[in-house]
């Protein structure tokens, strides 16, 4: 059994500052962050490990995806803290959590894809 975990998401700091993150672990141990500044994947396994080598390698194949991921995570998600803010701005009336929950499974599913990918071609399927 794998336990893989996703946690991603953005904070606002009170001096207007914000950090964006998503980092993904395998079974607790951290095995993958995505890099938002660059939009590109990195490895955290310990040591060289061919499963983390392998998935960075296919989730830097898909640019596109990447690139919709740094912009939600730097773009987005920021704006709805801001908008959220009582010191940066006023509560919207417009829900963007359909939005955000779709962004979230999409990159889950894709990330689950890479996986199995890895899985039915690593010889373990």
């Amino acid at each position: 059994t794998q336990n893989l975990c996703c946690h991603l998401g953005c904070r606002l700091f009170p001096n207007g500052t914000s950090d964006s993150f998503y980092e993904v672990t395998l079974n607790g141990t951290a095995f993958l962050t995505f890099h938002v500044p660059n939009a590109t994947w990195e490895r955290r396994w310990p040591g060289r490990d061919e499963v983390a080598a392998f998935a960075e390698k296919e989730l830097m194949k898909y640019s596109k995806t990447t690139l919709e991921l740094q912009h939600f995570l730097n773009t987005t998600c920021v704006g709805i803290l801001q908008a959220q803010s009582p010191v940066t701005g006023k509560q919207s009336g417009r829900s963007h959590a359909p939005l955000v929950l779709g962004l979230i499974l999409g990159t889950f599913a894709l990330l689950g894809m890479a996986v199995g990918i890895f899985l039915c071609t690593g010889g373990s399927c």
